[in-house]
Parts: C-alpha cells; sequence; structure tokens
C-alpha cells in the first residue's frame, strides 16, 4: 500500500475546514479568500502525492504493482478537474492498489461506491426523481462490456439502481430516500435491483468474459487484436474462476501469445512509462521538484490524473506528435544537465534535501559515471547499451555508426560516451516496449 502523503492529509483538513467557513461567511470578499485558500491547499497537495507516487512506481520492488494500478486507472477513469479533491484521488487509486487483484464484479462495486467516481460521474445528484444515466453508461460501455452490448433501456433502467449513491465527510453514504426502489428490467430481467445487483447481472451477459481480458491484451501487449479463439479461451477460463483478476493476470503472463516474439518492441511507452522507464534504466531517483517533474510528464502529453476524457489516455501513436516528441527528447537531455540549486525556490531546496537526506539524491548522470563506462571498449560500451535499452536489437549500421562515433572523436571519451547515449535514449526505438 502507497501510505497517505502527510500534505494531502493537511489539504483535505484545510478544505473540510474551509468548506465550513464558507458555508458559515456570508461576505463575498472573505468567501473568495477562503475558496482561493482552498485551491492553493489542494494544488500543493495534488503535486506532493504526484511527485510521492511516481518516486513509489519507479522502485523495483513496486513498479509492476503500479503498472497495473495504472491499467485501472485507464479502466476506472477519473480525474483531478472533476473530483478537485486530492485525497478522493489517493483514495480511489488506493482503492484499485488494493482490491485490484480480486474478482472484477467486487472491484466494480468497489468503484461504484468511490467518492472521486461518484463526483465525476454525477452520482451525487442522481436521485429517483431525476436518475443521471452516466455511471450506468461508462460501468456498461468502459468498465465491464463494451460498446453495443446493451441497450439505451438498459442504461435508463440501471441509472435508477444507482440512486442514492452520495460523499459525506469524504466517504460513501446510502441516501435510501433518494433511491429508486422500484422494479428495474435489465438485460431483459425485472427486479427490485440495487447498484450491485445490477453488476451481478453484467457478469451473466456473454460480452463481460472478453472485454477486460481484451483490455489487458491491449494495455500490456499490443495494440492489434489478437485471434479470437485466444480471447474467448481466456475469456472462457477467467469465468471459470469467478472473474478473479489474479487468475487473470497469471494466465496471460504465462501464455505463448505474451512472449512471442511478433509482439516485442511494437507498441510505444506513455509519457509516466517512459518517464518512469528512463529512471529505471539510468538507475535515477525520481526528481522531488513538482514543477519539473510535473511539466515534463504534462509537456509529453500525459499530466498526472488528467485524462482528456471519460475514456481515459487512448494511447499508441496519439503519444507521439512533433510537440510530444520534443519534449521526450528534452526530458532525455535534461538527466545529463546539471541542476541550478542557486535558483530553486525555498520550498524546492527544502524538498530536495529531504531527498537526499532520505538517501536518494542521484536525480542525474554524473560525470563520473560516465568516466567509468568511458574506461571501456568501445564496441563493448555499444554492444552494452543496445542490448540495455533498446527493446529489439538495432542494424548492424546503427551500432556501427554509435562505434565509429566513439573511435574517432577527437574529444574527451566521456562526452563522447554521453553523446551515444543520447542517441539511444532519444532513439525511436527507445520509446518502444
Amino acid at each position: 500500500a502507497m501510505p497517505m502523503p502527510e500534505e494531502t492529509r493537511e489539504a483535505a483538513e484545510t478544505a473540510m475546514r474551509m468548506q465550513a467557513l464558507i458555508r458559515n461567511t456570508e461576505d463575498e470578499e472573505e468567501k473568495r479568500e477562503m475558496r482561493k485558500m482552498q485551491r492553493m491547499a489542494n494544488n500543493e497537495s495534488y503535486e506532493d502525492y504526484a511527485v510521492r507516487w511516481l518516486q513509489m512506481a519507479s522502485y523495483p520492488d513496486y513498479s509492476a504493482q503500479e503498472k497495473y494500478v495504472m491499467f485501472l486507472q485507464d479502466v476506472f477513469v477519473v480525474s483531478r478537474d472533476k473530483v478537485q479533491s486530492t485525497i478522493r484521488l489517493y483514495e480511489h487509486q488506493n482503492l484499485l492498489r488494493m482490491s485490484g487483484m480480486r474478482a472484477y464484479p467486487a472491484l466494480a462495486k468497489g468503484v461504484s461506491r468511490s467518492p472521486a467516481m461518484i463526483y465525476y460521474l454525477d452520482l451525487q445528484r442522481s436521485n429517483k426523481q431525476s436518475p443521471n444515466e452516466n455511471f450506468a453508461r461508462e460501468l456498461f460501455e468502459l468498465f465491464t462490456l463494451g460498446e453495443g452490448n446493451y441497450s439505451e433501456k438498459d442504461i435508463k433502467q440501471a441509472a435508477r439502481a444507482f440512486t442514492g449513491y452520495r460523499v459525506k465527510e469524504q466517504a460513501f453514504f446510502f441516501a435510501k430516500h433518494q433511491h429508486d426502489d422500484g422494479e428495474k428490467t435489465v438485460f431483459g430481467q425485472t427486479g427490485n435491483y440495487s447498484g450491485d445487483d445490477v453488476i451481478d447481472l453484467v457478469y451473466r451477459q456473454p460480452a463481460a468474459q472478453s472485454f477486460v481480458p481484451r483490455e489487458v491484451i491491449r494495455f500490456y501487449l499490443t495494440e492489434q487484436d489478437l485471434p479470437e479463439p485466444f480471447l474467448r479461451e481466456l475469456g472462457r477460463y477467467w469465468q471459470a474462476h469467478d472473474f478473479d483478476m489474479a487468475y487473470l493476470l497469471r494466465k496471460f503472463f504465462s501464455s505463448r501469445a505474451f512472449y512471442a516474439p511478433e509482439y516485442r518492441g511494437n507498441m510505444i511507452k506513455s509519457p509516466t512509462q517512459y518517464y518512469l522507464g528512463l529512471c529505471q534504466d539510468m538507475n535515477l531517483d525520481v526528481c522531488p521538484i513538482p514543477s519539473l517533474v510535473l511539466n515534463q510528464l504534462k509537456a509529453m502529453g500525459q499530466p498526472f490524473y488528467s485524462p482528456p476524457n471519460v475514456r481515459g489516455w487512448v494511447g499508441g501513436r496519439h503519444w507521439i506528435n512533433s510537440t510530444t516528441l520534443s519534449a521526450r527528447r528534452r526530458l532525455a537531455q535534461r538527466i545529463f544537465d546539471p541542476l541550478d540549486e542557486d535558483k530553486l525556490n525555498a520550498d524546492d531546496a527544502l524538498r530536495l534535501r529531504a531527498a537526499r537526506d532520505a538517501g536518494r539524491g542521484e536525480f542525474l548522470v554524473s560525470e563520473e559515471r560516465l568516466k567509468t563506462i568511458a574506461a571501456e571498449n568501445p564496441d563493448y560500451i555499444v554492444n552494452h547499451f543496445c542490448k540495455y535499452f533498446l527493446p529489439v536489437g538495432p542494424t548492424k549500421s546503427y551500432r556501427d555508426q554509435l562505434v565509429n562515433h566513439i573511435k574517432q572523436g577527437k574529444r574527451q571519451k566521456e562526452k563522447l560516451v554521453k553523446e551515444v547515449l543520447l542517441v539511444i535514449l532519444q532513439s525511436p526505438q527507445y520509446q518502444l516496449c
């Protein structure tokens, strides 16, 4: 689990105090000032939380777990702008982390009670007089079944089952008097269904067997559709094991398809994967200065917890355009550039000092590291770099050019090694996984 960052907790408490004060204040100028303080507290906590999550996700002991959390966040999408509370974002992510290996129907039920999801899909305003259809629609289309496997009537009837879902004091609250307890007909079945009952009905539909396995394949292996018999078999096994996510992942990751050579180096890394992979590959710590890290992710096209819409990140070739590719190249360059600590503000200087005191101070590639590798033979250096950094081996011509750059250079060898390394980290091949 990821402990709740102290700044997140403090901001939540500040925000609640501000909200209570705003309700009890009549002066509009005072209200504006309080709202400003509330926004500042939330922004500071968001930045602190984002950096702390990136630090956790960069550690090898947690990286596989947090990549799976990223997958679930791209299914059960919420966004910072709509949720407007860092503590709700944290709790939503932690729900996915702690319950993500359970049976998927149980996870979906938990997500329906997530305060972040309730705000994001407007369940907070859904009542028996006016059921809001947003959650029911996305439950079917984006969480469980996929487009074309439900009707508009199913959405309207299911929306009634989720009325009364509320948030009270930062926790889920069921407002029974706002819930529609009449009979509903969903997928041709009629009963006095609750929200949980609707999710149980979903998992009696044939399409539920293949939707999540297909999403797993697209996230971890390939954007191409695998042969339908493989997908059907994977879905049947998953259903036979009560839609258990731990089973599904074990089955998929141990399949021949997952290790097929044609799927090596065929997916473009997301900006977050690119950044964290760069940190891991170069054995660097995540920089604790929010403006440096979060602005880089934004420039590459994936600001933390801010997907473009309810469908989440489209990914694939959409990650790469002239602007985002330039941002990736700048990021690779910056890990070699010295940090001008004299220009840091007091808060950033404090963050940097605290990180170093905690033993996390390798934010950049030092000259000493370059000198160490530069002592090796040029052929060994290039072969090592290509094997270590690239998912698919380069052509002989590409490799020879890099070797010759080191051999024929007239400058310090470590500078030539740095240039070769930078070429590899900025190359199209390094963007792939």
